[in-house]
Parts: C-alpha cells; structure tokens; sequence
C-alpha cells in the first residue's frame, strides 16, 4: 500500500486519487484510513448489478401461453405482470409466493364448477378437482358416518354431474291394509247357466303393518316390515252359479248351453234406421228381416242360433258400430215394430 502528496493537494492512494480539502496533510493524519483498491471497487459494482439479474420463464394459462423475460420476484408478481387475475378455486403451480428461477414453468389451472347438493341446497363448488372427496373438501363438507354420498367419494365426476350429499333418517310409520275376501261359489238350479247372482256380500279385512322407513333428505328411499296384527278377518262371497240348461217359454221347453243378461234394441231394414244406403242386407249376407240380430263377435259368434225373452229365436248374422259388449240389436220387418220394442233389458240363451 503507498501513499503520494501532490503539489495540487491530493493524494493518491492505492492508485485511487483522493482530493483532500485545505492543504496537504502529514502522513500520520492517514493512520487507520480504510483503503478501498481499485479492483474492490468494481466487484462490488459487478455485484450490484448482479443482484437485478432478468429471467426467462413460461406462463401456461387455460387460454394462452406466454414466454418473457422479467425482473419479477415472485410468482404472484409474474401473473400481475401479465394480467392475469385468479379467481376461486384456480390452481397455481409453483405456488404464488414462491421466488421466480430462471427457466421456471408457471401453470395455472383454471377453476370450473361443480354442483353440490347438501341438505336440501345445491350450490356451486369452483374447483380444479374432479375427485369426489377432493370437491367436498374444497367445499368444507365432511360427510357423516350414515350420510348417502353420490357418486361415491373415491369416484370421479363427469361434466354436468351433481355430487349429492343426503343426510340419511329412520322413522317408524304404521299403515292399516286391507286384505282382499275369497270367493265362494254356489251351483244353484234355480239359476241359468252362464248367469250368477251375489248371494252374500264379501267384506275384506284389515290388517295393521308397521314399517321401518330409511329417508334421504327426508324422501323415503326405503322400507322394512317390522310387524303386523290382524284387526278383522276378512268374510267370503257367497256367488250363486247358474246351472240350469232348460226354460219354458209359451208352453215350449227351450234347451240352452248358456244365458245372457243383454240390453237389446231394435232396428229394420229401412233408411231410417240403416242410413240413406240401405239395400236390406246385414253385414253377412243374409237379408235383414225378423228373426236376425245384430251382434258384438266377441261375446256371441257370428252364426250361432239363439233364443231372445221377449223376441223369440233368432240367427247372430248382423254386427254394429255400436253393439259392443253385451248389447244386441234385434231387427224387425217395419219401423213400427222397431219403435214399439225400444231399448229392454232382457237375457239371451245361446242355443245348442
């Protein structure tokens, strides 16, 4: 280390010239002065600068990706840097406050939402995650031991899906039912055949059932029987049963397989009763005169003979668009005898 004056009154020390105010000083007033050399300067400068240094990162959004050299500190200072706001939910990875490197990725994930339905209430859950149990944790929902969670917690969801979370309740609920009456039949010969008649009224009993019932959010999904007591036994229907196959009509025996209670009308061959394009003919063929019926297939086959109450016999040789079920349609030669008839509950005895 050396010391110069100069005439000029400055000093140089360590190649480094110190302007010294008044005049020049004796050596010894340098004793313990800190001598900075030159070259300690500039590494100290170097470092400074240093300190400042620029890096290149890549930030990688939902929408865009970007690559740029910054002086930013911190992760959450790049994102600002670039404009990009964070909502709930978003995922930022590396964190935010973690110090920005040279070369470093920034990724950010953002948040979409999925619905939740949680004792009665269905809100929306803005969240990076599609496992089940990650959602409801980001929702700050713990489940309860008995609670009903669907899909179940280790699943995955779908987009559109709802994760359903229902608080799962018992109840004990008592009904009382009935229970249906057996029937009891009865031939009875004062009866036609085919024909039957309610002889004692059935009545059903009741029995009291008590059920364990399992709720979901107070719906009931389920129930067990738990018991039951009969509170009436229920009592039969006695039904009579036709079993006569003979009747009498004006001194004459007439032999059936089968009676029917029907509801009969009349018609004839005329305009007024077939329409405006009468020709006299039935559905069949065989000319519309008394003596023919009008029919429904189904219940009395085309062709069959019977015998009327109150008609006499006759052929099933006619159809209708309105005889349908038990209803017949008697036809007579005039419209007269067609009026005079009407519309008369009578039977039917299907001939053998």
């Amino acid at each position: 280390m050396f010391y110069e004056e100069y005439p000029c009154g400055q000093s140089v020390l360590g190649g480094v010239c110190l302007r010294k105010p008044g005049l020049v000083e004796s050596k010894r007033h340098l004793v313990g002065l800190a001598i900075i050399p030159v070259a300690a300067l500039g590494a100290m400068c170097v470092g400074v600068i240093s300190g400042l240094g620029t890096y290149d990162i890549t930030v990688s959004a939902w929408d865009r990706e970007i690559s740029l050299s910054t002086q930013a500190a911190t992760v959450a200072d790049v994102l600002a840097a670039v404009n990009i706001s964070l909502s709930p939910g978003d995922k930022v990875e590396p964190s935010l406050d973690s110090p920005v490197e040279d070369g470093m990725e920034i990724r950010v994930e953002r948040a979409t939402p999925v619905f939740v339905r949680f004792r009665g209430r269905t809100f929306p859950v803005f969240t990076t995650e599609d496992q089940v149990s990650q959602i409801l944790s980001a929702a700050h929902i713990q489940p309860e031991p008995d609670d009903v969670v669907c899909p179940g917690l280790d699943e995955t969801i779908a987009g559109g899906e709802i994760i359903r979370v229902a608080k799962v309740t018992f109840g004990e609920v008592t009904e009382e039912q009935e229970i249906a009456f057996d029937v009891q039949r009865r031939e009875d010969s004062s009866l036609e055949a085919g024909l039957s008649r309610v002889y004692k009224s059935g009545v059903p009993g009741l029995v009291q059932v008590i059920y364990q019932v399992k709720y979901e959010d107070g719906v009931e999904v389920s129930r067990e029987e738990k018991a039951r007591k009969i509170v009436r036994d229920p009592s039969p229907q006695i039904l009579l049963v036709g079993s006569a196959q003979e009747v009498s009509r004006g001194g004459r025996n007439i032999r059936f397989e089968r009676a029917l209670e029907v509801t009969a009308t009349a018609y004839c061959p005329c305009a007024k009763c077939c329409g405006p394009t009468a020709v006299g003919m039935t559905s069949t063929g065989v000319p519309a005169a008394r003596g023919v019926i009008a029919v429904d297939p189904r219940i009395i086959p085309l062709g069959t003979r019977v015998y009327v109450d109150g008609y006499g016999e006759a052929v099933a040789a006619d159809v209708g668009s309105a005889i349908k079920g038990h209803k017949i349609d008697v036809c007579f030669d005039t419209h007269e005898e067609a009026l005079a008839w009407g519309v008369k509950k009578t039977k039917v005895y299907i001939l053998r």
